[in-house]
């Protein structure tokens, strides 16, 4: 194996130990000991795309962070794979270059050929295979690109679109992606900058129901006016006597539901778990209770950021009026919080108990209750007991047990409460 090794470290005599180890483990390798006194903090023209692997010192002495400079030329696209060389029995700073960006880490004190072998040879590998992920996106961006620019709707005689005619809002179709009761979207080009959309359209021609329109009108409204990394964001929304759209953004890496179907580790879930809350505290402040979370509306973004998505049935907190018959009940009832199964009148806590469903299944790929029909779902969520996790997991059991108290003055009272305590909780994990 040929590869080229640049070492980022503030000790002379440890550069060298480190020189001696790749050569003893490689029969082709270049190295290269970056002069730090010489040179200090890298230039923004440094070229990184020259080597294969950065070892980097997370203390580099007086003014200089090996984790700052991680966190800020990674995002560099030619960074190489980098491995943080930490010091004995600092393990925080070991998992916070992991979330960084970096590879592996090393402790300085355990460093032999053979582990410092090892972990370079698995960066290279999975390197390679984010490479050729990153080759496949492009493709598939490639291909709808090319769809953007030829395709072209089917005819007025198909019942399942729009003809292009009777939609001159902007935005050029390119294939449809789904359908609901209420809506059909499509993925969609804005013909003004190319930026490409999910649109979300409902037929007025069709749509006999008034509550739909008054439906459709106020999920716009609802999430317009938020402004969260954690939930989805309206481009553009509007009304017409012949039809309602939604511009909003494209998530291109998928929901949460196919992440879970893979196996989640659990302090990936507790991750995920604290950014769903996050954007629960956003709309939360914004007075709009979600009313329908669950996996397959947690949306990732390209950059593997997730958002809260589908607020087709939300509402706003305080609002008695709801646009439902007498006795109806929106929402699924795998994830719907005690009151909301009953139809008595809910508030952000409701959210939060929803949460909890969706954290307790993703960290032990298994739903709390369940049950053949829907009443028998609410009838659990109402009166059985909440589940044991299994012991591995019971560092987690005392917020699921908040999360899922059937009664919403023994939960979490709110979001932001909720919130300290999973960043706690990662710290405790971190530190454990």
């Amino acid at each position: 194996m040929s590869i080229t090794v640049l070492i980022i470290d503030d000790s002379r005599d440890f550069r060298s130990l480190l020189r001696l180890f790749l050569n003893k483990e490689f029969d082709d390798v270049d190295i290269e000991e970056y002069d730090l006194e010489r040179l200090g903090r890298p230039r923004q023209d440094f070229v990184w795309g020259n080597y294969d692997v950065l070892l980097l010192d997370y203390n580099l002495g007086p003014g200089q962070d090996g984790l700052e400079w991680l966190q800020t030329f990674s995002r560099l696209p030619d960074f190489p794979p980098t491995i943080m060389l930490t010091a004995e029995g600092d393990e925080y700073t070991a998992v916070k270059a992991i979330k960084l960006g970096a590879c592996d880490y090393l402790n300085k004190k355990d460093i032999t050929p053979g582990t410092l072998s090892r972990v370079i040879r698995e960066a290279l590998e999975f390197t390679a295979e984010s490479r050729q992920r990153e080759t496949k996106a492009m493709q598939d961006a490639t291909h709808i690109i090319e769809e953007i620019k030829t395709r072209v709707l089917p005819t007025a005689d198909d019942n399942d679109v729009i003809p292009p005619q009777r939609l001159e809002i902007g935005y050029r179709f390119v294939r449809q992606i789904g359908k609901g009761a209420m809506s059909t979207v499509y993925l969609a080009e804005r013909i003004e900058d190319g930026l490409t959309v999910v649109l979300k359209v409902l037929d007025l021609t069709r749509a006999v129901d008034p509550s739909l329109i008054e439906r459709f009108r106020l999920e716009a409204e609802l999430i317009a006016g938020v402004n969260s990394p954690f939930v989805v964001r309206i481009h553009d929304h509007g009304i017409t006597d012949e039809y309602g759209f939604i511009a909003m953004e494209f998530f291109s890496r998928g929901d949460l539901k196919q992440r879970m179907e893979m196996g989640l580790a659990p302090e990936v879930a507790l991750n995920y778990l604290t950014h769903i809350v996050y954007g629960l505290h956003a709309i939360h402040n914004n007075g709009v209770i979600h009313r329908d979370l669950k996996p397959a509306n947690i949306m990732f973004r390209g950059d593997d950021s997730l958002a809260l998505a589908d607020f087709g049935i939300s509402k706003r907190l305080g609002d008695n009026a709801d646009l439902t018959m007498a006795g109806q009940i929106l929402g699924t009832p795998n994830y719907m919080s005690p009151e909301q199964g009953q139809g008595l009148a809910i508030d952000a806590r409701s959210d939060l108990y929803s949460a909890g469903v969706l954290f307790y299944e993703m960290l032990t790929g298994e739903k709390p209750f369940v049950a053949k029909t829907p009443s028998a779902l609410i009838y659990q969520h109402i009166h059985t007991a909440i589940p044991r996790l299994d012991a591995k997991l019971g560092f987690f059991q005392p917020i699921i047990d908040r999360m899922l108290a059937k009664h919403p003055d023994t939960r979490y009272q709110s979001a932001a409460e909720l919130i300290g305590v999973l960043e706690k909780a990662e710290q405790g994990l971190i530190e454990s």
